[in-house]
């Protein structure tokens, strides 16, 4: 389809969603923008490997859940999210004046979160990874996400979601909240938020970057992807049978506007648990697939508008795509008993809607 807007490109296929972070990461040394056409988790390798680099990040969003597409309004039609592409190709190669009138795209800087998991153990199931950095000596494992890293309820459902094949779709991850909803084993969480605690038995404890997550649930409906922050999101465990009306509440309405829920905005978040957590990173479960990346130092965010100049690979005029479906085949994956969680210091340039430049 890009072939109808006269954008130049060249598509890549990576075998895994690690691989997908080194060619990313190699391609952003010539490439102006590098294109990730899949899911939550393929989006979640390329930006992984051009965070940082100036290279921007286009989105194709063609998985089951998209849903940081939904959160960067990107829209989730094949034809409409090309062109959007197309249009920020031109603006990125040519200036603001070569973009279609009035604009479809934009181009903004959002945040990135880093996160480092303690004390890896084993649970079984499901079968796709996020890329991860190798578990070190003390079973420590750091990976990237840009829109929710969850752990408990929701990192169980995700576990069951990857699991399925894709032609379940979005359907995949409301199957998943009904075969927990009677079995899931609730934890007791300490919960430390820039140096505010909280403990108790939790159901779930969500970090977002973005609003949205399991195939367009508002777990964080007032999240900016932009702003610097997290939204942290507690929801307190109310026991098996009212664990119904308050997930349907959060189903339905978002994850706000209870006395069981909890909306924390921070920088930093430390979690800890008396019984290992399944933990997901944009809808991935951590796995042992390698990657190599520098630097987790927490930092600050700014938001920018479109503009041409966008660091390296300035000269040339090709599109680089990356299409991952493939996922690790292991089946085991892991389960932690503690959470660090931070802001990368190098920001992430993506193509978005123009909604999403006048949130503030």
């Amino acid at each position: 389809m890009l072939e109808l807007h006269g954008i130049p490109h060249e598509i890549l296929r990576p075998a895994t969603l690690a691989q997908g972070v080194d060619m990313a990461r190699k391609v952003s040394e010539t490439s102006r923008i590098v294109a990730a056409a899949g899911g939550d988790g393929t989006i979640n390798a390329v930006a992984s490997g051009v965070a940082g680099t100036g290279c921007c990040l286009g989105i194709l969003p063609v998985g089951s859940g998209n849903d940081i597409a939904r959160g960067l309004h990107i829209p989730r039609k094949l034809d409409s999210s090309v062109a959007l592409l197309a249009d920020g190709y031109r603006m990125l190669q040519y200036g603001e004046s070569a973009s279609i009138q009035p604009p479809i795209a934009s181009i903004q800087e959002m945040d990135i979160g880093t996160a480092r998991l303690l004390r890896f153990a084993h649970v079984s199931g499901g079968k796709s990874h996020a890329p991860c950095r190798d578990l070190d000596a003390d079973g420590q494992m750091d990976c990237f996400f840009i829109n929710t890293l969850g752990c408990g309820f929701d990192g169980k459902v995700a576990l069951i979601a990857s699991g399925m094949p894709p032609a379940v779709g979005r359907w995949k991850y409301l199957i998943g909240v009904m075969k927990s909803l009677f079995t899931y084993k609730v934890s007791r969480m300490t919960v430390t938020a820039d140096g505010v605690t909280w403990s108790g038995r939790y159901l779930m404890a969500t970090v977002a970057n973005g609003p949205v997550e399991g195939g367009g649930i508002r777990i964080a409906p007032d999240a900016d992807p932009g702003d610097g922050l997290f939204d942290l999101v507690l929801i307190l465990d109310t026991g098996v049978i009212a664990r119904i009306p308050l997930l349907l509440r959060v189903l339905l309405r978002g994850a706000s506007g209870s006395s069981k829920i909890l909306v924390q905005r921070c920088r930093e978040v430390r979690i800890e648990s008396d019984r290992p957590l399944i933990v997901h990173c944009d809808g991935e479960i951590p796995g042992d697939s390698a990657i190599k990346n520098d630097g987790t130092k927490s930092g600050g965010s700014t938001k920018s508008g479109g503009g041409a100049d966008t660091g390296k690979g300035t000269n040339s005029a090709n599109l680089k795509s990356v299409n991952s479906n493939s996922g690790s085949s292991r089946e085991s994956h892991g389960g932690f008993w503690g959470i660090e969680a931070g802001i990368l210091s190098g920001r992430l340039t993506v193509l978005t809607g123009l909604e999403l430049k006048r949130r503030t």
